[in-house]
């Protein structure tokens, strides 16, 4: 993908930092509802005074692993799931597409619900391009293939791709005129410019203090080296490598009718995450 690319050697606004920035800071509201508003196209407004902050315990099912979003929000109309990406993977992807099915299901307890059902929007911001086409953002909706056709929007992504922003200085974001280019900046901009990106933008300032009080509070740095990003980004092929060859042991070994009490020994797994693994290769082969 395009996001190996070498960009200019910035760092990435720590994600410790972020998601509390975005959660439960005083600029908090304010920042994620002109983020969604930029993304989504939806009158500001309208966003600002019917959005609200929400637990994930109360939509996601004790049978899902990890069920920790970055910022879950809605309004009347929207679940808003914001998740910060810096590390590009398999399991990162699939468990972002657990979350928008899952958030589907847990609005119809009765057939009647259908009709009421609030549309699913998911914003990915990512420190890599996604579909590799150098386009900052990316609509994902379900589509017909070969007609390119929308079958359904009850369900969209977005792809928000910070790499792109890597190639801009900080001197040309000051006149930016694309408003969600210009708040996520932060992202991507070295700490000794951040400053000097955001004089004069009284709403910006007050949120880089935030971040910085934040990162003060937490003592930990504000911006993360892209060594370090790069770093986390291998660890996490390591450990979808590694499962990779674990299940493909696991399936071997039943294969070879082993015992599975066995398998799950070596495997250093349960029995009933052993019999889970061969149930979803059997319905995959």
């Amino acid at each position: 993908m395009s996001y190996k690319k070498e960009y200019k050697n910035y760092g990435l606004m720590n994600d410790l930092v972020v998601r509390p920035l975005l959660k439960n800071s005083p600029v908090a509201h304010e920042l994620v509802s002109r983020i969604i508003s930029e993304v989504i196209n939806i009158p500001y407004d309208e966003i600002y005074h019917n959005l609200k902050y929400i637990n994930d315990d109360r939509l996601f099912s004790s049978k899902i692993v990890d069920a920790k979003t970055d910022v879950m929000l809605e309004t009347k109309k929207y679940f808003i799931n914001i998740e910060i990406c810096y590390t590009n993977g398999n399991t990162r992807n699939r468990q972002m597409d657990t979350y928008n099915y899952e958030l589907y299901l847990s609005q119809a307890y009765k057939t009647s619900d259908y009709n009421n059902m609030k549309q699913i929007i998911q914003i990915m911001i990512e420190n890599y391009d996604y579909f590799g086409n150098d386009e900052f953002k990316y609509e994902v909706v379900f589509m017909e293939k070969n007609l390119h056709l929308t079958e359904d929007n009850f369900i969209t992504k977005y792809h928000i791709n910070l790499a792109l922003l890597k190639k801009v200085s900080y001197n040309s974001i000051r006149n930016e005129k694309d408003a969600l280019k210009k708040i996520l900046y932060m992202f991507v901009c070295d700490e000794e410019n951040l400053d000097k990106a955001y004089m004069g933008d009284k709403f910006m300032e007050n949120v880089i203090n935030n971040a910085k009080e934040i990162a003060g509070e937490y003592k930990i740095p504000l911006y993360l080296p892209e060594s370090e990003i790069r770093r986390l980004d291998r660890e996490e092929a390591v450990e979808e490598g590694s499962n990779k060859t674990r299940t493909e042991m696991i399936i071997n070994m039943y294969n070879d009718s082993l015992d599975l009490n066995v398998i799950a020994k070596y495997a250093n797994l349960s029995i009933e995450e052993v019999n889970n693994i061969i149930k979803k290769n059997k319905e995959t082969n």
